[in-house]
């Protein structure tokens, strides 16, 4: 209710309740105050002195009312200080004279401010009480209004439900007629709502009063709710029609809590009592499949819980649970598939991703079979898992199908495969073949070549050194012939000319050598020789023809084995080298000659041309000095390039390099690159019994023949032979000529015994004609104390293979002086005899080098080992064949660096039980003596020792050992 409403008396309590700001207020009370003065001091000065607040009280109870008790107290504060300051000054000092005082009226304005303040606090407190009641009622009245007006919202909000709600509500009074029916019941049921009131169920929905009847009466005697009752009947609205309805009773109470009203809630249920229908139907058709598949079947809830199995489970695994349980499907898995398939599943429930994996089940009998087990989720409107369905089809057909179909494709892949390889291995020897046969033709033309080449030296060869050999022959026979007379300058010409012709020819000689070198025809003399000891023996020659610029250092490998070469023209190949590296080093440089044991591999010997597998003694060729650029490198060993000028070489020193260390069965490598020095690496053949010294003379069993002898030479050239039979004859010897084989044979049947067989090697051209090397065999078959020397211009016929001499032939190369002849006959006449094979068993180099060289002094030939098993192994080897290289004696250190020297003694005695022994010790001889020295066989010797001491150990061990 609105206060203004009221009038003039409504308009000033609502200006009393309603709030207002301090400011406001406080403006208010000012305004007020100042009209009351204004009104005091405007009237008559008579009205004035006989009220003078007559319009101050008043106004406090306004101010108060309206500005509100603070401020209505404090405008009594100010108007009575402000009546105080206006009383004239003699009434307050008539006032401290008392009641004696004059009557001047002074006294009477005090008593009446007094009276006005106590007046205007009064108007104050009562105005403060009113305003207080006012403004309470005033919210008495708004709540009263706002409940109203919430209740009048309520009960319109109700109303609204009422007739607008989905479900239909009706009310019955205590006779169970109809006083309220909503709009929703009213269409349900097809009648009015306002045909309803007053009229009973019966009357109105005759079908459905008997269900319904019963509710309402249970409601009104008992007042409890009852819910939920499911009503099925025809209504006016469609009576026809089969309808389901949902009832729900409720008691309506009065305040004395007295059941005034029955109401009722109807909701429509006939859609879904239809999807019911339809879904038991379908769940029923579902059931049937589900039994009827092959297959097992299962579902499960949300969180993977089976709640249904067809009987396809039960007959598979021959369990039946209970009523009301399942036997889950995992319970039934193979143990090797049960982790794999329950952490599958487990993902699929976290991700609700559909479930499918294959893995075996257990039957009833205890075997087991494959499963594709599958599940989907079935999901609801709103997107949650509503269920699981699955199911598990037995493929171990297919799978036994897939398992063979998997055989047979390793088979087949297996097969390609092996197929794939052949096939790869048959294209890499295709490929391979390519390679060798365009390697081999590489080959052939390059042997082509050097063959061309070497019939081109080799035709010329025998004539041409024949012819030198003449020449020089005659030269030295004609220089012998000028007498020596300095006086004589016509002589001194002659005699200088001579020279300048020899010279020459020697020159042409030395080509001729180079020539056969690089074509591999030259006559070689392999020979067990000790690199390191030639090597060392070379030091001075290599300082003296490298010069003061160029230092030689040499490092030489312990335990090298020995080569079988032709030690002068390994000495000839390492000078040539030496000059190269120095030729490469003009401002002076260091040239290393290294040694070393090598092993060639198959893959390594595979890849360059005529080079065979296994063990090779190595010498590296080392200079500091300009190097060489990768295509002077490729080209280095051909014959006649080089790259110094035109008077400064032929070309022909490392191609003479190349070509010995090939026709000696080695190898040959150039290392190089421009500034970075060169170094050429001669891998040289181990000799096959790794013996250093000189091999068997098949003239050594005979005694040393001294003086003149007689020779029988054999030469096809007749001016060489005149030649050298002259050069014999003149030193003493009794010569006798024949031009060939036959006529030197037939020299012998006519009786002729000669000491010493001088024949060249090539005799004539015809090939049924016998050479030399047979002639010899056959002179020695007859003659069997007949000494050979044979005389070559090249190597064709000078060995059995590569122009390399067998052990023993003793060789004269062609050209040759009638010195060199003279002396060749004499060395071959004077070689002493052979006194077997010393084994010599020393750990320390240089010791068995000076060792062995006062053993081979003597006519022994030396085997060196530096271990006591190599010294026993081959002395195991020597016992069954002692025809070649028998020992006669053993030289022994104690200390080796295997076993103890007087250990291989022992072993020695029991391998070749009369083999004489030297023992060599550095520790004393007392504890040898003990053991050793009461046997003939044995003697000491203490180290350090010289030549003298190991010849008494060989007189004491009863061998001829001539004094020096």
């Amino acid at each position: 209710m609105n206060l203004s409403s009221r009038g003039l008396v409504g308009l000033f309590l609502k200006i009393i309740s309603e709030p207002r700001s301090l400011a406001s207020r406080l403006w208010f009370a000012g305004v007020v105050l100042a009209g009351a003065f204004g009104l005091r001091y405007g009237l008559s000065l008579s009205l004035r002195e006989l009220a003078p607040f007559l319009f101050q009280l008043p106004a406090i109870i306004v101010v108060t009312l309206i500005s509100g008790a603070r401020v209505g107290f404090g405008a009594v504060v100010a108007l009575a200080l402000a009546n105080a300051a206006l009383l004239p000054s003699h009434a307050w000092s008539n006032l401290g004279g008392g009641l004696g005082a004059p009557a001047d009226g002074g006294f009477g304005a005090v008593a009446g401010l007094f009276s006005f303040t106590v007046n205007a606090l009064g108007l104050w407190l009562i105005g403060s009480l009113i305003r207080v009641s006012v403004r309470r009622l005033n919210a008495t009245h708004g709540a009263l209004l706002a409940a109203v007006a919430e209740q009048n919202s309520v009960v319109a909000t109700l109303e609204a439900l009422l007739q607008h709600a989905p479900v239909g509500f009706a009310f019955f009074d205590r006779q169970l007629r109809f006083i309220r029916v909503n709009e929703t019941l009213a269409r349900m049921v097809g009648i009015p709502a306002g045909e309803h009131v007053g009229r009973s169920l019966a009357d109105m929905l005759p079908q459905l009063s008997g269900a319904i009847t019963p509710g309402l009466e249970q409601v009104r005697a008992t007042g409890a709710v009852l819910a939920d009752v499911e009503v099925e009947g025809a209504t006016p609205a469609a009576p026809g029609v089969w309808r389901h309805f949902l009832v729900s009773f409720f008691p309506v109470r009065t305040q004395g809590e007295a059941i005034g009203l029955v109401g009722m809630i109807v909701t429509e249920i006939t859609g879904r009592k239809t999807a019911e229908k339809a879904l038991a139907e379908s769940e029923q058709r579902y059931r049937l499949l589900a039994e009827a598949l092959p297959k097992m079947v299962w579902t499960a809830t949300p969180d993977g819980k089976g709640d249904y199995y067809n009987h396809r489970w039960s007959e598979y695994t021959g369990v039946t649970p209970p009523t009301g349980e399942v036997s889950e499907w995992h319970t039934h898995l193979h143990p090797e598939d049960q982790a794999a398939a329950l952490d599958e599943w487990k993902g699929s429930l976290e991700s609700g991703k559909p479930y499918s994996r294959e893995c075996r089940f257990r039957a009833g009998d205890g075997s087991y079979r494959w499963f594709l087990c599958r599940a989907v989720p079935v999901r609801d409107d709103d997107g949650r898992i509503d269920r699981w369905y699955g199911s598990c089809t037995d493929i171990s057909e297919i799978v036994a199908a897939r398992e063979a179909l998997a055989r047979t494709n390793e088979d087949l892949e297996r097969l390609a495969s092996a197929r794939t390889m052949e096939l790869a291995r048959a294209n890499a020897l295709l490929k391979q073949e390519m390679e060798d046969r365009l390697k081999a033709e590489a080959q052939l033309r390059q042997a082509q070549k050097m063959e061309a080449v070497g019939q081109l030296t080799g035709g010329i060869a025998h004539d041409f050194n024949n012819l030198l050999t003449v020449i020089i022959g005659n030269l030295e026979a004609a220089e012998r012939r000028v007498p020596r007379d300095d006086t004589n300058k016509d002589a001194t010409d002659i005699r200088r000319f001579l020279d300048y012709g020899r010279q020459g020819a020697l020159r042409a000689a030395t080509l001729t050598q180079q020539l056969l070198a690089f074509s591999r025809r030259q006559p070689l003399d392999p020979r067990p020789t000790d690199i390191n000891k030639l090597i060392t023996g070379m030091s001075d020659m290599l300082r003296s023809a490298l010069g003061e610029k160029v230092t030689v250092e040499t490092v030489l490998a312990g335990g090298l084995w020995c080569a079988e070469i032709d030690h002068n023209q390994l000495e000839n190949a390492i000078l040539n080298l030496g000059v190269n590296g120095r030729d490469a080093m003009p401002a002076g440089g260091t040239l290393t000659i290294e040694t070393a044991n090598a092993y060639l591999d198959e893959a390594y010997c595979a890849a360059h041309e005529d080079l065979e597998p296994g063990q090779y003694v190595a010498v590296f060729v080392c200079d500091t000095g300009s190097g060489m650029a990768e295509e002077v490198r490729a080209r280095a060993f051909e014959p006649f390039f080089t790259t110094k000028g035109p008077r400064e070489g032929t070309g022909l020193g490392l191609s003479q390099v190349y070509g010995f260390v090939k026709q000696s069965g080695g190898h040959v490598m150039i290392y190089s690159a421009p500034g970075e020095g060169t170094t050429v690496k001669l891998y040289l053949p181990r000799h096959p019994d790794d013996v250093a010294g000189e091999p068997v003379d098949p003239d050594a069993d005979h005694a040393p023949h001294t003086g003149a002898a007689r020779v029988l030479l054999v030469e096809d050239d007749a001016a060489l032979r005149a030649l050298s039979t002259k050069a014999l004859r003149d030193a003493g010897h009794t010569v006798v000529e024949a031009a060939d084989a036959a006529s030197a044979l037939a020299t012998l049947e006519d009786g002729a015994v000669p000491d010493l067989l001088l024949t060249d090697l090539r005799l004539g051209t015809d090939a049924q004609r016998m050479d030399g090397r047979h002639l010899a065999d056959e002179v020695r078959r007859r003659l069997t104390t007949v000494r050979v020397l044979f005389t070559a211009a090249y190597a064709k016929n000078a060995a059995s293979e590569n122009g390399r001499l067998d052990h023993g032939v003793r060789l004269l190369t062609k050209p040759f002086t009638q010195a060199e002849l003279v002396t060749k006959v004499k060395d071959v006449l004077e070689a002493p005899g052979h006194r077997g094979t010393v084994l010599l068993v020393e750990d320390e180099p240089f010791v068995a080098m000076v060792a062995r060289q006062i053993l081979e002094d003597h006519g022994f030939e030396v085997t060196v080992a530096s271990h006591g098993h190599a010294a026993l192994a081959h002395a195991e080897a020597s016992v069954p064949d002692p025809s070649r290289n028998a020992l006669v004696l053993a030289v022994v250190d104690v200390g080796l660096p295997d076993m103890n020297g007087d250990e291989v003694v022992r072993r020695l005695g029991a391998i070749a039980p009369g083999l004489p022994v030297i023992i060599a010790t550095g520790y004393g001889t007392q504890e040898l003596e003990a053991e050793f020295g009461a046997s003939p066989r044995i003697a000491l010797m203490g180290k350090p020792y010289d030549g003298a001491t190991l010849r008494n150990g060989l007189r004491k061990l009863g061998f001829n050992i001539e004094s020096e």
